[in-house]
Parts: structure tokens; C-alpha cells; sequence
């Protein structure tokens, strides 16, 4: 007899863009729940996949400075994605979630490359957030409903509260929530503070109608809007040492996004449409009242994307045909008050198209060639078409890309499985890449000296523009097994765990380049001049290499639960044999909790694990240099969650994050982390 199953199954459904159980899927996912996020009330995206192993965050303890890497892949090889809307800004000090994790039913992680379904961009992976809806907030029985949540980290005096209002009837069903947060300077693990005064308003709407069985449509909107006061860099620490970046300013950051979403699946089983709109707008207006000064960035993104899934059974198998398309657009506007012109340096006003077709069969084989057990096989393609043009430039950047992947996964049994996959990716390069202009950073004069302003006169080193550049492309292989116990120390417990090893191959690297060379009629009489500070460029590098090992188990009882991962990376320089990539440590998150259900609690605790660092540089001469050495860490966090028993409408989850007030590097030397925080949220719900 087969055992029974209690434990909820966990499912992707951007790993194949079709819902599949992780365990099965041929690559490695992770899933951040609804309920994750009630327990460890992160306050940033970063907070929320802190334990996803092969993630890391670069940019600092600021939210407003968060960039993600997956595998080592950082920027623009992160696909972001927000009820399936993608995100393009991309800023070289600002981050690229403008995102609260209060209005989040779930996160989902796909690692690896993953162009062959969503093109340009995924070449280390995929992150999804979805919203919540108003199915996933009504209790049975109930047809609307209402949710209060408010809570404190005592880190940053971080405050925060949403409402929100839920219902569903008669083929109707909408949401309404608002949400407000306030939190301040950081305060360190080194005992300092970091400047970071946040105002963060988040708003969110959805509404959706079941015309017939079959089409089902959504209208949502959803807005971020936070006024912040800090450094022009939010990636900066204490100080950088330059005088503007340090400064802090005045920044207003809005971030909309609206969509139309429509579903249409028949008793057919080939017929399993979806359709979805969306324009997605983003800038970051800086004002510094020293100058006066300000600056802007925004990033329009406009497209749609349409895919349909046909199932095929044949005999005890079945196939699953999907075939889609999408289209984007991305259109970027630069703003400096500060210029005779009003542009802004580094920032070219410009429009990006991409156009892809993508086929994919993911196939199930019961006993193959007469073996036990279950064969997937998901081979996949997709065309892309895109062009770029400024209007700082005659010069339009044009290519096109095929990418293939190639997954197959074996479960000789129901609790051990085998995968492997190859894939490949690519990332096109962006506006600000191909069309670089205006002053990069200013330097003193080497000789020329200013008596009336008590200082040296001031150079430029200038963007230089590279219309030429190629994408970015990779080829990854990655094996890897997995078991899944039922029953394994108590009756209908469950324990999942899945261990891949991985290399990517990286040709044409986009690299931005600095060559800081005085002109030489700096140095000559008499009016030493023409004088520039060197030019900083765009342009393709040779090749890298980066590989890694991740592993992911999760146990769960009646009693017990728990979760453990570990990633480690490497990444190599082909020509200089230096390290590239966003590479981290060795290292281990560990959360063991026990279950009281006589109580409605839960009590746990988290620790991440992490070894020493070393980055090494090239020489020049044939040897290496130590650039950046960081200490191993342990860091211990406490939490739990409880509802009373006379109201289980009320719970209550609290926590001391940092137990032991450690402090340590996660991402850069010198780069100190939030330091001991105590953290607790009420929530309230009520419906009927």
C-alpha cells in the first residue's frame, strides 16, 4: 500500500512555465510562501529569500540598494518578474525591487538559465513574485473579508501596518489593500548607523470577473512609492570618499504596475490559454538642496505575453505541447537640472524592443523501455528579435538569439529521483551599455590650480558610447539527485532534499571599463588644455566560468519541521584566471523549529553559516593579488508564532533576529550588516 500523503505538495510554475511538483522538476526551485513571510517578517526582497541558496543580495543593508545574483550572475542577468510583468530599471547606485513582501502570496526562485522560455535576461535565473488574491486570504465558508496587519524591527525602528479587504460571489471576485511603513537609520552590527530615512506607501488592486466556465479575466494595479533621505549612492556605506555621493539627498521613488490578465481553459485538454498585458512604470527622482540640484531616472516597460499548453495522453504517458510568444518594450529618460541641456550623463534616453516564440515539450514516460518508475524529458527552444536606438546616436543596435535547453529527470522509485539539464542564455546589452554619455566622475586638474576657489580645477573622465557590442551568451550543464521520504521517523512525516553540482560557461562578457589617462596637453603650456580625466566604456570581454554545488532539504511532522541549505560558487576570469561574478562564501542556513498545537504556536530558530572569503585579482605580471577578504560568520536568529485560543481571527509572530549582535560582512569588505533587531506583527482577520 502506497503511504499516505498529508504534506501539502509544493509546486513551480515558472520552472516550465506549466505547474509541476519541485521534487519532479529537473532543476533546482525554491518557494517562498505566504506563510513564510507572516513568520520571518522581512521587511526587503532580500530579508524574504535570505536562505535560497545560490542567492545573494550585493548593494548593501539599504532596500533602496538591493541588487540581486543568482549563481554569480548580478544586474541584468536576474529576470524580475511581478504577477508575470517584467522589471527592467537598472541604475548603477540605486537597486531594482521597489516591492513591499506584506502584499506577496509567494516567491518563487528558478536557478540556472532560463532564456529558452523568458529570453534575454535570465541567463542566472528567474525571480517571480506573485500578489496576493482574494481566494488565497478567505477561510472556508466565507464570501468577503478583511485583514489588518501591523508590526516593528527594531533595527531600522522600522513601523509598519496594511488593511486589506477581500471578497468573492457570484463569478466576482477583488481585493483592496494599502499599506503604510516608516523606518530609519540602520542600526550596524559595528555599532554605527547607516543613513536610511524611508516613507514607503504601497498600494494594491485586483479585480476579476468568470465570464463562462472556461475565460476567466483580471485587471490589477499595484503602486510603490517611497520618499527616502539619504546618499545619492544607496548602495554607499559610511562614506566612499566622494563628496557628492556621500551627500544625502532627497529621493522620491515611484514604482506602477498595470495588468490585464486572461485565462481561457475548456473541457479540451488543448486548450489551456493565458494572455497577459501589462505597462510597468519606474523612476527615482533625486533632489539635492545644495546645488540645487535634480536628477531622474524612469524606465517604462510595456508588453504582453500569450502561451498556450496542449496535453496529449498516449497510453499511460502524456505530453505536454506549450507553444507562446511575447513582445516588450522598454523606454528609458534621463533628467539632469544641473546641465545646460537637462540630460543626464549616463543615462541616454533611448527604447529597447524584444520580440521571442518559444516551443516546449515536456513529455512523462511511465516505466521506460520497460524500467520502473517515471521518465521526464523537457526539451525546449525560442527565437528572439531585438533592437535598440537613442537619440544621442544615428547608430540602431540590432541582433537575434536562439536558445535551447534540454532537461531530463528519472524516479526509479516514488522517493529517488536523478535530473540533469543543459541550457542556454543570453542578455542583450542594455540602453545605458550601448549609449554611454556625459561625464562619468570629475577629478582635480593635475596642475591647473583655481586661486578664487581654493581648490584645483576640475576634469572630466566622459562615457564613451559602444553601439557594436554583442549579448551576452552562456551554456550550462547541471546534474543533480533528490529523495523524497514519507513515513521516514513518525507516521505521515516528510522528508524532501535535492543536491546539484552545476558550470556555466559565459562567452562576451559586458564589461564596463574605466581608462583613467590624463590627456597629455594637460602637462603642456600655457593653458593646459584640452585636458580630459580618461574615458569610461562598454565592451565585450573574452569568457568566464562559474560553477557551484546547492543543496536544499525540508522535513516536516506533526511536531518538528525543518530546512537546511547550502551553496558554494566559483567564478574564473579565462584570460587573467582572476575571480569573477558575485561570488560569496561557503555557506549554510539552518532552521529547525518545533510545532505546539495545543497553543497554535510555533517556535524556531535560524542560523546562517558562512566561511571565509577571499577574492584574487590579476597582477598584470602573471600572479595574483588578494582584493577583498572577508571573515566567516555565525548568526543566530530566534522567532515564533501564535494565535490564542479564545480568537484564532488573531495572531502573533515575533523575533530577535541577530541573537548574539554579531558583526559581519555578507557582501562587501567593510560592508557591516544590521546588527541585534527585535521584530514583532499582529495580524487580525475577519470575514464572512
Amino acid at each position: 500500500e502506497a503511504p499516505k500523503e498529508k504534506r501539502e505538495e509544493t509546486v513551480t510554475v515558472y520552472g516550465t512555465s506549466n505547474p509541476i511538483p519541485v521534487f519532479e522538476y529537473p532543476g533546482q526551485v525554491s518557494v517562498v510562501t505566504r506563510d513564510d513571510i507572516d513568520l520571518f517578517m522581512p521587511t526587503s526582497p532580500s530579508e524574504m529569500l535570505r536562505d535560497v541558496p545560490g542567492v545573494e543580495f550585493s548593494g548593501g543593508p539599504r532596500r533602496t540598494g538591493e541588487m540581486p545574483a543568482i549563481r554569480g550572475f548580478s544586474s541584468e542577468n536576474v529576470l524580475i518578474l511581478v504577477d508575470g510583468a517584467r522589471q527592467s530599471f537598472i541604475s548603477a547606485h540605486d537597486g531594482r525591487f521597489f516591492l513591499d513582501p506584506e502584499i506577496l502570496k509567494s516567491a518563487e526562485v528558478v536557478r540556472g538559465p532560463s532564456s529558452a522560455l523568458y529570453g534575454s535576461g535570465a541567463v542566472g535565473g528567474v525571480m517571480a513574485f506573485e500578489t496576493v488574491d482574494a481566494i488565497d486570504l478567505l477561510r472556508e465558508g466565507e464570501t468577503y473579508g478583511g485583514r489588518v496587519r501591523a508590526g516593528f524591527n527594531s533595527s531600522s525602528d522600522d513601523v509598519f501596518g496594511t488593511f486589506t479587504l477581500f471578497g468573492a460571489k457570484d463569478g466576482w471576485d477583488g481585493l483592496v489593500s494599502l499599506g503604510l511603513r516608516q523606518s530609519g537609520d540602520i542600526k550596524l552590527g559595528s555599532g554605527a548607523d547607516l543613513p536610511a530615512d524611508d516613507e514607503i506607501e504601497t498600494g494594491l488592486a485586483k479585480l476579476g470577473y468568470q465570464f463562462t466556465d472556461a475565460l476567466k479575466g483580471e485587471v490589477s494595479w499595484q503602486k510603490f512609492k517611497n520618499s527616502a533621505f539619504e546618499p545619492n549612492n544607496g548602495q554607499g556605506t559610511l562614506g566612499t570618499g566622494d563628496a557628492v555621493l556621500d551627500r544625502n539627498v532627497d529621493k522620491d521613488i515611484e514604482s506602477e504596475i498595470f495588468r490585464l490578465g486572461l485565462e481561457f481553459n475548456p473541457i479540451s485538454k488543448l486548450l489551456n490559454t493565458h494572455f497577459t498585458a501589462y505597462q510597468s512604470n519606474t523612476n527615482v527622482d533625486e533632489f539635492d538642496a545644495t546645488i540645487p540640484r535634480t536628477t531622474i531616472r524612469e524606465i517604462e516597460t510595456s508588453g504582453f505575453s500569450l502561451r498556450n499548453a496542449s496535453v496529449f495522453d498516449i497510453g499511460r504517458n502524456q505530453l505536454t505541447f506549450t507553444i507562446g510568444g511575447d513582445y516588450y518594450q522598454d523606454e528609458q529618460k534621463g533628467v539632469d537640472t544641473d546641465t545646460t541641456t537637462g540630460v543626464r550623463g549616463g543615462v541616454p534616453n533611448g527604447k529597447s524592443e524584444f520580440t521571442g516564440l518559444f516551443a516546449q515539450l515536456e513529455t512523462e514516460i511511465e516505466k521506460p523501455f520497460g524500467a520502473p518508475g517515471s521518465l521526464i524529458i523537457i526539451p525546449g527552444i525560442r527565437y528572439d528579435e531585438f533592437s535598440s536606438s537613442s537619440d544621442l546616436s544615428t547608430s540602431e543596435s540590432s541582433d537575434n538569439k536562439m536558445s535551447s535547453r534540454f532537461a531530463i529527470g528519472y524516479g526509479p522509485t516514488d522517493w529517488f529521483r536523478v535530473f540533469a539539464n543543459w541550457s542556454e542564455a543570453f542578455r542583450a546589452p542594455s540602453i545605458n551599455e550601448l549609449y554611454l554619455d556625459g561625464v562619468h566622475f570629475s577629478v582635480p586638474h593635475p596642475i591647473l590650480f583655481n586661486p578664487a576657489a581654493g581648490q584645483m580645477v576640475f576634469v572630466s573622465n566622459n562615457f564613451v558610447p559602444n553601439a557594436d557590442l554583442k549579448p551576452e551568451t552562456s551554456e550550462t550543464v547541471e546534474v543533480g539527485f533528490g529523495v523524497d521520504f514519507h513515513d521516514l521517523f513518525r507516521k505521515e512525516d516528510r522528508l524532501q532534499a535535492k543536491i546539484s553540482w552545476y558550470e556555466s560557461e559565459v562567452e562576451d562578457l559586458i564589461n564596463i571599463g574605466v581608462n583613467f589617462n590624463y590627456d597629455a596637453t594637460c602637462f603642456i603650456g600655457p593653458g593646459y588644455f584640452p585636458c580630459t580625466a580618461g574615458t569610461t566604456y562598454s565592451d565585450n570581454v573574452d569568457s568566464a566560468d562559474l560553477s557551484g554545488m546547492e543543496a536544499e532539504l525540508v522535513y516536516d511532522a506533526d511536531r518538528l519541521f525543518a530546512n537546511v541549505s547550502y551553496s558554494s560558487i566559483e567564478g574564473t576570469d579565462n584570460l587573467t584566471g582572476e575571480d569573477v561574478g558575485v561570488l560569496t562564501p561557503d555557506r549554510w542556513a539552518i532552521n529547525l523549529g518545533v510545532k505546539v498545537p495545543e497553543w497554535n504556536a510555533r517556535f524556531g530558530g535560524r542560523v546562517q553559516i558562512a566561511t571565509d572569503f577571499a577574492r584574487k585579482t590579476s597582477d598584470g605580471a602573471g600572479g595574483f593579488t588578494v582584493s577583498e577578504q572577508r571573515d566567516g560568520y555565525t548568526v543566530l536568529d530566534l522567532y515564533g508564532s501564535w494565535s490564542p485560543q479564545f480568537s484564532e481571527s488573531l495572531r502573533f509572530d515575533f523575533g530577535v533576529d541577530n541573537v548574539f549582535d554579531e558583526d559581519y560582512d555578507r557582501v562587501f569588505e567593510g560592508v557591516s550588516e544590521p546588527g541585534r533587531a527585535y521584530k514583532i506583527a499582529a495580524t487580525w482577520q475577519f470575514g464572512m
